[in-house]
């Protein structure tokens, strides 16, 4: 799955429910597209091929739940390359920017490393 598809998924599924309830909890949100977790957590799995690429495209788009399929992703394929793995942690954890994503990086991303 390329990186316009994904995007284009996001907007159709994104509402304005979904966004106001973000705001609510993560009031740090600038961009954002309204999608719900569930959506993103589908996607992850629709992934077949993902890779570091794909993860520093997300990440860099700066928009809420790109970064938190990045980090999604990122756990997924961790173990591929570890090292690699944590030089991004190490990079995006310089730009961070809610608590969501934060915990979505630091345990999501990661965790299969740890196991």
């Amino acid at each position: 799955m390329q990186l316009v598809e994904i995007r284009k998924i996001l907007k159709n599924k994104s509402n304005k429910k979904s966004k106001e309830s973000t705001l609510k909890f993560v009031p740090t949100v600038k961009k954002q597209y309204g999608v719900k977790i569930a959506v993103l957590n589908e996607l992850v799995k629709q992934i077949k091929e993902p890779d570091f690429e794909l993860i520093e495209k997300l990440w860099k788009s700066g928009i809420f739940e790109e970064r938190l399929l990045a980090s999604k992703i990122l756990g997924k394929i961790c173990k591929t390359n570890p090292t690699k793995t944590l030089k991004i942690i190490q990079k995006f954890s310089k730009d961070i920017s809610d608590w969501v994503v934060c915990d979505t990086l630091a345990t999501q991303g990661i965790e299969a490393l740890l196991i």
